[in-house]
Formats: C-alpha cells, structure tokens, sequence
C-alpha cells in the first residue's frame, strides 16, 4: 500500500553514522533563502532574527537546541502552487517578532523542497523528523499542504506506542480515495497506517455541513473525539486538557475563517478566529507531551496583504510560548502537591478518583487500566477540567473517562 511505501524505504538506506548517530541533515534540508533574513524590520536586537539560529551558510548546531523549525515545500495534490512557497512568507513575517522574555534554545534548519515524487518529499519529512524527535527536540513545521501531516505522524512509529493525534480542520475525510491511494487524507492514512499505534484522535473545528455522516459514525465507532466549531468557540478552555495530553497536533488553516486567514485554501466564511487559534498553539506549547506542530494549508498566492503570514508567525511565537511555560506537573506517586478527591458513582457502584495540583490548578483523573499501553507508571491518568468533576459530582460519568476506558480495554 501507498501509505506504507515511504517507511519501507528506511531499511533500504543507511542514514546514521553508528558510532555517534549523527544525520547528515543537509542531504535534505537546503539554506533559508536570504530575502528572508535580511529585510527591513530586523534591526531590533529582541527581533527572533538575532536570537535564533539559521540555516544559512552552515546548518546550526543541534546541541541543547529545544525548538527546531522545519520548512516543507510540498503541495504536489493541490493545484495552489502557493502551498508550497508558504514556509519562507511565514518566516519573513516570524523574525519581525520580539522573543518572548525567556532564554530561547531554537534553531531553524530550513527547508525541505519536493522531491521527484510526493513519496519522496514524505520520506524526507518522515526521516528529518525521527532523528529531531529521537533528540527529544520538538519541532514546528512551517507549511505545504496537510498531505505532509502522514509523514509528522509517521515519524513516531519507532519511538511511541501509543499516539494520541490532536488536528484542527474543517472537515473529517476519513474516506479513502479508491481510484488514487496515494491522494487520500492524510486522515485516512493516519488512522489506517500500520502497524497501528494510534491511540486517538481528536478533532477541533469541524463544520458540520462539510462532513459525510460516514466519517462521523466512524469517529463514533473508534471513540475519538470530535469538538465541533461552534462548541469549541464556546468552550475554548475544554480543548487544554487535550492537548495537554497529546503527541502532536495537525494545525489546518481550513479551520480559519477567511476573515483572519485569507489565503487558507477552503476560504471558509466561518471558522476560528485568529486569537481562538493563537490560543490552541499556546495550550500545545504548554503540553509536556507535545513534541510537533504542523502549520498547513496556507496559499501565499491568495495572502495579498500579508495577514495570513502574519497569523502564522503569531501562531508559531504562541507555541512557543507554551513551550516555555510548561508545568510539568503530572500526578506522581508520592508527590504532595496534589488535592485528592474520591467521586462514588451510581449508589456507590464506581469509584472516579481526581487529582488537582495546588499551584498549577490543573486536574486530572484516573482510569482503570488493564494493559500496558500507558506512557506513565501505575493508573493511566487522564487529564481534565473542572468541568468533568463537577458531572462526577451530579452522578454522571465524565464523556472523556468512559472514552479512555473503552480505548484502554480494547
């Protein structure tokens, strides 16, 4: 099948050195174009430009790099040749930002351009991106078409056995292409990749009047979770506790409505705004798990007064900082700094129990577990909001544990 062909080929080549695991990054990463760094706007020596490393003459060190910015140039299934020019329009808008006030260990490793064929730009962005993540470094990748986003979820096979995907898009395609594979969504061959270690998906944004019913009584039969557009606008906090436990997120500007990111391909009418989205980038940034952001979908043909690279740099400065703020305050045996709160169910018949830390607010709770599929030691913890403790305490079962537990006894 199409969507395994690409991670066929890693056996083939030998991309290491053994003794040092060194990747020759340059055989796939080519120099940031100069018009980008050196323009009117940089002057300022906060300006991101003079505080993080590029991909100019040299590739830059990776030593204690936390942050790593990957461009993809590649929309070989669309028409919008723009897709493809997107990663350098979005940088020209990001240097013009002042750093946030922390210390900033990022460097940007420049672009990956199309290969000969879809397939090998996915195995560029599949091999880039294992070696990134096997140096426990994080990654945003700046543009091209949400195709790429198989090879960002590909590049865990090796390294975590139990997804947890988050993508904002308008639609949920999970049918298959049939006449043409290799162009399914990148949903569909997510979710049918194997081996499978997909855990589960959830989904922000979705417009209803976009997607087959098919696809939704599919969502509904694998237990993923579905926040629609207008929910979402309404609970924006909600969406936290999922990033906060999620490996990556798929950040489709379809999602956007047209008013604040002009130049996404769908130029939908309705959708998030532009602060609803920089919020979702600061709540992945924060996330301790999350490990890469893919920014898609951005047409620069279409962005005729710069707006939607500029939502784009702001996008990426938010994650960022998240980045920078994140808590690590997952529940540990033996750690005081939590509440406890024991919740009897149905005259006694269940027993959820929550955990909120002290300082950070923020809750979780604790599922049975009955494998070892679990990234933690001990109960599989589920993180929440104050939300679900208050269903536990009207007698009802939180939507988001009953969920975990019928993936985890599967």
């Amino acid at each position: 099948m199409f969507v395994d062909m690409f991670i066929d080929e890693r056996a083939k080549i030998h991309l290491f050195v053994r003794n040092k695991q060194v990747m020759q990054l340059t055989d796939y990463l080519h120099p940031i174009p100069t018009d980008v760094y050196q323009q009117p706007g940089n002057s300022s020596p906060r300006s991101l430009i003079n505080v993080i490393e590029l991909h100019t003459l040299k590739m830059p060190s990776l030593e204690g790099a936390h942050i790593a910015i990957l461009g993809v140039q590649e929309s070989r299934f669309h028409e919008q040749s723009g897709t493809a020019k997107s990663p350098d329009a979005i940088r020209k808008e990001f240097y013009k930002l002042v750093q946030p006030k922390y210390d900033l260990k990022i460097v940007d490793l420049g672009n990956i351009t199309a290969g000969n064929s879809m397939n090998d730009t996915l195995f560029a962005l599949n091999e880039v991106l294992y070696f990134l993540l096997k140096q426990k470094i994080v990654v945003i990748i700046l543009g091209g078409s949400a195709d790429n986003a198989y090879a960002q979820y590909t590049a865990y096979q090796n390294i975590n056995r139990s997804m947890q995907v988050v993508c904002t898009d308008c639609d949920i395609e999970l049918l298959a292409n049939d006449t043409q594979p290799e162009q399914s969504s990148y949903l569909n061959k997510i979710v049918s990749h194997q081996p499978a270690y997909l855990f589960n998906v959830s989904h922000f944004g979705a417009q209803q009047y976009f997607i087959e019913q098919e696809s939704i009584d599919a969502f509904e039969r694998m237990n993923f979770d579905i926040m629609r557009l207008g929910y979402l606008q309404q609970n924006l906090q909600q969406t936290e506790p999922v990033l906060r436990n999620a490996d990556m997120l798929i950040m489709n500007l379809n999602a956007l409505r047209a008013s604040d990111a002009p130049a996404s391909n769908a130029g939908n009418p309705n959708g998030l705004y532009g602060e609803q989205t920089c919020q979702l980038m600061r709540y992945a940034g924060m996330s301790n798990e999350l490990s890469s952001v893919g920014i898609y979908e951005y047409d620069v043909t279409k962005d005729i007064d710069g707006r939607t690279a500029k939502l784009c740099a702001q996008m990426a400065w938010y994650f960022i900082d998240g980045f920078y703020n994140r808590m690590f305050d997952y529940p540990v045996e033996g750690n005081t700094d939590y509440a406890i709160y024991r919740i009897l169910l149905h005259n006694n018949s269940y027993e959820i129990v929550f955990f909120k830390h002290l300082n950070t607010d923020r809750w979780w709770m604790e599922v049975p577990y009955p494998n070892e599929r679990s990234k933690h030691t001990g109960k599989y913890m589920v993180p929440c909001s104050y939300t679900d403790y208050q269903a536990a305490l009207n007698d009802d079962i939180p939507d988001r544990w009953m969920k975990a537990y019928q993936k985890l006894m599967i």
